[in-house]
């Protein structure tokens, strides 16, 4: 059979190596089919041309046709669905991955045939032989679909025990090259803080004349679910580190790949294997440069930390959300925000980048526990924060709270709105008045902001911003996107962020 795989955006896109796609067309490939992947963020950022996937259903004249993508990729997913089965009937439409949390909407107000949910290393090939043979498929595991009108969902698939039976991903699927991350635009998110501390030099120099990285993934799964997390993975599973390595030197032979951003969930669960793997960079001469993406302040120590920084590391990120312990308890992060600030200040201590996240609007959020939040910034001197508002998603945690409470009328127009303004303040889950919440996000940007360029020195931007930043807080949830972009690029003259 022909199957052709679909990563299609959210309307807010930003490009990826679909890793997901990648895997499914390697199982694809496996089971003695023909796999060929659309990635839809590179059709066209604004809009998914129509006339571009006609064309590639006409040359490759697929069996199947697989969408993947996230929850707010439904919208343009329910749109390529609905043309598909109104022109090309006889094609079978199936879904997956983050997408399939909308299963119920992809099922009933789309024209998709078959979600998987889970793992499809042994799913999808049982699928993929029942079509084969013609055999019914609706004893497989980990799959929904409609009966008689009605949704069912099959119990999930069981999971992989050992990671390292997976093959690689089949890169070959893809233009690798289109995919590869500048470590320039990289770099220009610290360039204040690389311009004003020599501690940083090591990092210069290590990345040297390395000009791109990629994503890999060494586990699947994480220890603990946040409030706002989306996870079919139950527990932790990691790679071992020999499969990382040659992983890596895999990518280093047949791309000329050096960087590598590793994308898990949690990358440090295990210490020793944290350590294993430093040891194994040395050992095996590896020349790379790398970020963790993913870590807890529970799992590191300055032991740690050194030997990632002597091994290639450049930057490794944690999941602070917040700098209060009231919220961080109902996030369900299992860690106290004295242990956040400590190790977010002994990463900058030891020479690694780091951003903080912060995800403001939980239910129990105030303005006091926005007020600690502000002081764990100003505590830590944090240089590089992502801010957003809590986004409620289908089977997320927060979704069963939100159904409950009745928060969102129509899922559909949500889950847009979220495409096209996510992380922006879009459902009060709070107690706390509408005019109040929708400020949170101007107020710790003016308090961070200012205390940054206080602290480094920079009084007449202090004085400026303490201006110009009072005015945004208190006036900017209502002023027009434009308006914003506006006083946004002359802003960017004196190195303010707004």
């Amino acid at each position: 059979m022909n199957i052709m795989l679909i990563d299609v955006p959210s309307r807010k896109a930003t490009i990826m190596l679909p890793l997901g796609l990648l895997n499914v067309g390697g199982i694809i490939e496996r089971c003695g089919h023909k796999a060929k992947i659309i990635d839809a963020y590179l059709v066209d950022k604004e809009r998914l041309h129509i006339n571009f996937i006609n064309k590639m259903i006409e040359d490759f004249k697929p069996d199947i046709v697989g969408f993947g993508g996230i929850a707010t990729s439904y919208g343009r997913t329910k749109e390529l669905s609905l043309h598909i089965k109104d022109r090309y009937p006889n094609i079978l439409q199936i879904a997956g991955g983050p997408l399939a949390s909308t299963y119920e909407l992809l099922l009933a107000k789309a024209r998709v045939d078959v979600v998987f949910h889970g793992e499809t290393e042994i799913s999808l090939p049982e699928f993929l032989e029942c079509l084969e043979h013609g055999k019914v498929f609706h004893n497989v595991p980990g799959i929904s679909f409609l009966s008689n009108g009605k949704v069912v969902r099959n119990n999930p698939p069981e999971q992989i025990k050992n990671l390292d039976e997976i093959p690689f991903p089949a890169y070959h699927l893809v233009d690798l090259n289109r995919y590869l991350s500048s470590i320039k635009d990289f770099l220009a998110a610290y360039s204040l803080q690389l311009r004003h501390s020599s501690q940083y030099s090591s990092i210069i120099k290590k990345i040297r004349d390395r000009t791109k990285y990629i994503p890999i993934v060494t586990s699947r799964g994480c220890t603990h679910r946040c409030l706002f997390c989306y996870r079919h993975d139950r527990g932790h599973r990691q790679h071992s580190v020999n499969y990382v390595i040659e992983h890596i030197k895999y990518l280093q032979k047949t791309y000329g790949i050096f960087g590598f951003e590793f994308i898990d969930e949690l990358f440090n669960r295990d210490i020793e294997w944290v350590m294993e793997f430093c040891n194994a960079i040395e050992r095996e001469n590896l020349d790379i440069f790398y970020m963790v993406d993913g870590a807890r302040v529970d799992r590191v120590d300055e032991k740690m930390l050194y030997r990632l920084k002597q091994t290639g590391c450049i930057e490794i990120n944690y999941g602070q959300e917040s700098g209060s312990d009231t919220i961080l308890r109902e996030l369900g992060k299992g860690v106290t925000g004295q242990q956040n600030k400590e190790i977010t200040k002994l990463t900058q201590q030891v020479g690694m980048l780091t951003t903080v996240p912060l995800v403001i609007g939980s239910p129990s959020e105030t303005d006091k526990t926005i007020d600690e939040t502000i002081q764990f910034l100003k505590d830590t001197d944090a240089h590089v924060i992502s801010l957003n508002y809590m986004i409620p998603l289908p089977e997320t945690p927060i979704w069963q709270y939100v159904m409950k409470k009745k928060l969102i009328a129509d899922v559909e127009r949500y889950l847009d709105d979220v495409a096209e303004r996510g992380g922006m303040p879009l459902v009060n889950l709070t107690s706390v008045l509408d005019y109040k919440w929708r400020r949170w996000n101007e107020k710790i940007l003016y308090e961070h902001i200012k205390h940054y360029y206080k602290t480094t020195g920079r009084l007449w931007l202090y004085s400026l911003y303490s201006v110009v930043g009072k005015m945004r807080m208190y006036f900017g949830p209502f002023i027009p996107r434009s308006t914003k972009e506006k006083i946004g690029r002359f802003l960017r003259q004196f190195n303010l962020k707004i």
